[in-house]
């Protein structure tokens, strides 16, 4: 029987502790334990952290959170120790963490690591690892601050006792030997992970979990620190994969990672709505960074319907997206250094009034790329959209063409840096063209430098012959609008009777992305308007 007793004591001045970092599990799966001469369930996975935790001779004290969510940050650094709990032993857990010693171990010889890669084929601990990386644990959003708060951190699973560091050295050198495990671990030699291993249904293969799971998906928030009023987009960004059972702890469950000043002007308060947090964020950024950024993380493709009725502007923290904001993504700067001009027509903050550049109308769109694609399903998309591009040239001079083509590379790569691509209007010349990508890794070439980019985003086709690459939710006769204060142009949909517009996403207009709007603002060649935005 675990038997435990509560101690009063304070933060000022307090003993020395542990304090426990675990996912809750299913609420209604309970043991008892005897706490002041009384039974009282558990959860499951509390108790197996109390049970990791005790020791035989001495007693040992523990701090777990309950509902003080507003002294979560002194709790985490004020303790001795962090331990987290990955629960118990399963799926050769301890074979797994044999596994992480050695990798951590070997981590500064390249060599050897690449070895041992190759040794471990269809050997069953590096499939533990991969479990191991799978464990509910990591996807929750208060391990975040957790770790992030904590001196010492010791990870508990089953019997295993390991040093936290040891787990990131590991993570850390999956993901510098990504290309071997790519290699050794490939999806053709039977290395798909055939099961759902996430809460937004992807399926993940052997390397991606080693590199992007487990404490590879913890971000590093040190950087964030720097963006002062700035870092709590950075950090809400960072976070929102994470997982968190109340919608407003999607904001709470960062206070502790955020600088000191922000803290103070959030409150962990369950009382107002979600709408009010989530419009709250909304209204603080807009006012301290005199930046528009915050309204293009509200991602409406896939269409995703919440309960909260927000304003189309305001990003719904507890959806989790599989794409992102793009000017932060890709360190855009159509805006140059202009600052927001903006203001809220309301009290409960429904109605924004934006001051930005016409630049353009959508005449014609493709179709949209999904968020879960083969790669059939990308060219799919791609011959789609080359086949709207070339009817789009009849009558051109051949220079022209010539042109437009290659916009249209860049832009469905969203301008970044690739290896030279030649586009032709017979396609069927691209089976037997001399390439300098191997055979092997046309998938990986096509996925990093075209698929991510392409991914729940739609090709386009502006009035006035501009090409352009935007969210799937588009439709033709949406405007495209350049926003003072914002990274990218965004576009909008003009909705009801009083000439208020829904956002619609942001979008890449090739040849838009570094200032020239603002060029042409400042040159009179274009003017400045308001938008109201519900």
């Amino acid at each position: 029987m675990i038997k435990c007793e509560i101690i009063h004591a304070s933060l000022e001045a307090p003993p020395r502790y542990v304090a426990i970092s675990y996912a809750w599990g299913d609420a209604g799966n309970t043991r008892k334990i005897e706490l002041e001469g009384s039974l009282v369930p558990v959860g499951v996975s509390l108790y197996g952290a109390l049970e990791a935790l005790r020791q035989r001779v001495e007693s040992v004290l523990v701090d777990e959170r309950t509902q003080q969510v507003q002294l979560m940050t002194n709790k985490y650094s004020t303790a001795e120790s962090v331990a987290i709990w990955l629960g118990p032993e399963a799926d050769n857990s301890a074979l797994a963490v044999d596994l992480l010693r050695v990798v951590a171990d070997q981590a500064e010889s390249p060599d050897k690591v690449s070895h041992l890669m190759s040794s471990r084929v269809g050997k069953p601990d590096m499939a533990a690892v991969v479990s191991l990386f799978e464990r509910d644990y990591w996807r929750r959003l208060w391990v975040v601050q957790e770790i992030f708060n904590a001196k010492l951190i010791t990870v508990h699973c089953g019997s295993t006792k390991l040093q936290w560091r040891v787990y990131q050295r590991a993570s850390d050198t999956f993901s510098r030997h990504r290309a071997d495990l790519d290699y050794y671990f490939r999806i053709g030699q039977g290395y798909s992970r055939r099961h759902t291993i996430s809460p937004n249904q992807f399926q993940f293969s052997h390397s991606q979990v080693l590199v992007y799971q487990g404490p590879g998906s913890l971000p590093n928030l040190r950087s964030c620190m720097r963006l002062r009023e700035g870092s709590l987009l950075e950090v809400l960004r960072a976070c929102r994969w994470k997982l968190a059972s109340d919608a407003k702890d999607k904001l709470y469950g960062i206070l502790g990672d955020l600088p000191e000043e922000i803290r103070n002007e959030f409150r962990a308060d369950y009382g107002p709505s979600v709408k009010d947090v989530y419009t709250g964020v909304v209204e603080y950024l807009l006012k301290t960074t005199e930046c528009l950024d915050v309204i293009c993380d509200a991602i409406h493709f896939p269409v995703h319907i919440g309960s909260a009725n927000l304003p189309s502007y305001v990003p719904d923290w507890s959806h989790i997206p599989q794409t992102a904001a793009m000017g932060h993504k890709y360190n855009f700067s159509a805006a140059g250094v202009t600052k927001s001009k903006c203001r809220f027509l309301d009290e409960r903050l429904n109605k924004l009034e934006i001051s930005a550049i016409y630049l353009d109308t959508i005449d014609i769109s493709g179709i949209a790329v999904g968020t879960l694609c083969t790669l059939a399903d990308y060219l799919m998309a791609f011959l789609h959209w080359m086949a709207l591009l070339l009817a789009s040239l009849d009558n051109q001079t051949q220079e022209y063409s010539l042109k437009i083509q290659n916009d249209f590379c860049r832009t469905i790569s969203l301008d970044q840096r690739l290896p030279h691509m030649p586009l032709n209007k017979k396609l069927r010349d691209y089976v037997n063209a001399r390439v300098d990508i191997k055979f092997e890794d046309r998938r990986q070439f096509l996925q990093k430098h075209f698929g991510d980019m392409m991914m729940g985003r739609c090709f386009c086709i502006t009035k006035e012959k501009r090409v352009g690459m935007g969210t799937g939710f588009m439709v033709t006769n949406d405007i495209v609008i350049m926003p003072l204060g914002c990274s990218t142009p965004v576009l909008l949909r003009q909705e009801g009777a009083h000439g208020e517009y829904r956002f619609v996403g942001d979008i890449y207009i090739h040849g838009y992305m570094r200032g020239k709007a603002i060029d042409q603002l400042t040159e009179g060649k274009r003017e400045v308007r308001k938008y109201v935005l519900h």
